[in-house]
């Protein structure tokens, strides 16, 4: 199989990976919203739908390492050494236009609660989704545009998209400290990395994520794919994920942290070093990866208003809950599918923004080279 051929299975296997990942915790959502308030925490539902989401949320920072450094590993090929100038726009082309249309829907569903007083606003109870109501204040908006923390009542998954940006921080940091042109570059990278690690650990699951993403990276390696470097490598993770605050869980923290190390061991050998090599996936599946991003980002707000209209109406029918819970992931979904062919073109935002910022100017030639053109 030619070279091509293959990273394009690739390519069709990350996008399956994601698309799968991303609805699984669509569904545990549907489930903590829907049906553990009927059927109560701690069932066989609760368990089982917890557990697949908390797979699907590392299987994703597995990927993330997989995927920026492969990229930057590109940006180097391509301009001879690491441009942090082009880093940069990747990653807010990628990132920002999904995240402002669900810090956009964020607020119009909470602020629809609030002004019709429906279940979860003025701290009445969101059924088990939110105990204390949901709500949100103008300095989580600023904190969420900075990519920083907030809105996480709002829009929960959020908080992993923060911790990846630190981790997306260190990596360019690590890119110019190793490949950058000159001195002033290493230090900026230098700079980035200790800033990445000191604003990080302010969330206590940062060191857990950084190793498992650290694992996704690693699949680059030339050599990941014999059994003992990566045997080697994985024991390792392990380790250190069971040594560092983990993904909390319902049951032993100590051995729920261990559960999902040596999970995410498996995962990044299953996924991540096997290329798909000879495997044609559906596809309607591959398409799952086109929205993934979207989808995830977005779906939380619609199921929280979707919740607070079903407990209006009422909070014990199996009827009006399913009914609700079809409603809210069938939007969910539909909204996401048309909305990202455009929120996740992310050549089209990054054309935008070299237009508009001019790659020439004076900051952009300093930022890049380490001196005024």
């Amino acid at each position: 199989m030619s070279g091509a051929l293959v990273i394009h299975k690739m390519n069709l296997h990350f996008d399956v990976v994601r698309g799968v990942a991303a609805i699984v915790v669509l569904g545990a959502h549907v489930a903590q919203a829907f049906l553990w308030r009927l059927y109560g925490a701690g069932s066989w539902a609760d368990m089982a739908s917890g557990w697949a989401a908390r797979f699907a949320v590392l299987a994703f920072f597995l990927l993330s390492g997989r995927l920026i450094v492969a990229s930057i590993g590109s940006n180097i090929r391509r301009n001879g050494s690491f441009d942090p100038i082009d880093y940069l726009f990747n990653r807010i082309a990628r990132l920002y236009p999904p995240l402002l249309f669900a810090i956009v829907l964020t607020v119009a569903v909470v602020a629809t609660i609030q002004l019709f007083g429906l279940p979860g606003s003025k701290g009445s109870p969101l059924g088990t989704l939110r105990a204390s109501g949901i709500s949100l204040r103008l300095t989580e908006l600023v904190q969420s545009l900075l990519l920083y923390n907030g809105l996480t009542i709002a829009d929960g998954p959020l908080w992993t998209l923060y911790i990846e940006v630190k981790l997306y921080i260190a990596a360019a940091g690590g890119a110019m400290l190793t490949f950058g042109r000159n001195l002033a570059a290493r230090a900026i990278g230098c700079a980035l990395m200790l800033f990445a690690v000191w604003t990080g650990i302010d969330h206590h699951r940062f060191c857990f994520f950084a190793v498992i993403w650290c694992l996704g990276a690693f699949t680059n390696l030339p050599g990941a794919r014999k059994p003992g470097i990566f045997l080697a490598a994985s024991t390792a993770a392990v380790t250190l994920c069971y040594m560092t605050p983990g993904y909390p869980d319902y049951i032993d923290g100590s051995f729920g942290t261990l559960a999902q190390a040596i999970g995410c061991a498996g995962i990044a050998y299953g996924l991540l070093v096997w290329n798909g090599e000879g495997f044609d996936f559906p596809p309607w599946l591959v398409k799952t990866g086109d929205f993934s991003y979207t989808l995830y980002v977005t779906h939380f707000p619609i199921l929280a208003l979707a919740l607070s209209i079903s407990l209006a109406l009422s909070d014990k029918s199996f009827v009006v809950a399913g009914l609700a819970a079809f409603l809210a992931s069938a939007a969910a979904l539909m909204l996401s599918v048309c909305a990202a062919s455009r929120l996740e073109d992310t050549a089209a935002f990054k054309r935008a923004l070299v237009t508009t910022l001019d790659r020439k100017s004076n900051l952009i030639d300093f930022a890049r080279y380490g001196r005024r053109q």
